[in-house]
């Protein structure tokens, strides 16, 4: 990959330094185009009955591997209704279909049950996935809040004999989020 440093560098660790600025502010311009997507999905969830009590944004969860790997995953917002979460969604700005088993590994992990729904969303399309069933639609549309109070949802615990394998999909997800240039 090619990138331009507008400048020769005179030495190789200024090189590094020129390309570490180039992507650190190309993640800043990420981080701020998930916060315009997050902004969007608000709106539209407020719009379809869901207070700011129910979002729940950014919700970091402590996945334990083994006795000597755990690591903190998150989800951009989570929709939260009688103590029980019942959407996660996932924000971003390009390849929504590669983000799907992600959200099936998380929703399957972070809670003692497993989060019925899950979308990953650029803001303009979504797929909308059904934990339980592996359905997914092609839709943005989420349930208006009046009627999943009125849905029977099941509040499933995911079999434990398959939870080893899905904490290391989740972990293998958050090594590849996680860029050379982070601090982490």
């Amino acid at each position: 990959m090619y990138l331009p440093l507008n400048k020769t560098p005179d030495s190789p660790e200024e090189r590094k330094e020129l390309i570490g600025d180039i992507l650190k502010q190309q993640e800043e311009l990420f981080a701020q185009s998930i916060g315009y997507i997050q902004r969007l999905m608000i709106q539209y969830l407020i719009e379809r009955g869901y207070t700011l009590d129910n979002i729940e944004l950014n919700r970091g969860y402590e996945v334990v591997v083994s006795e000597k790997e755990k690591f903190i995953t998150s989800v951009d917002i989570l929709i939260r209704l009688q103590e029980k979460v019942l959407y996660a969604i996932k924000c971003t700005p390009a390849s929504i279909e590669s983000w799907e088993r992600f959200m099936l590994a998380f929703c399957r992990v972070v809670e003692p049950y497993q989060i019925p729904f899950a979308m990953v969303t650029d803001g303009r399309q979504g797929r909308l996935i059904n934990i339980l069933t592996g359905e997914v639609k092609e839709t943005m549309d989420i349930p208006k809040k009046e009627d999943l109070f009125a849905s029977s949802l099941k509040f499933m615990p995911y079999p434990s004999e398959k939870l080893p394998k899905e904490k290391r999909i989740l972990y293998a997800f958050d090594a590849i989020k996680c860029c050379p240039t982070c601090n982490i």
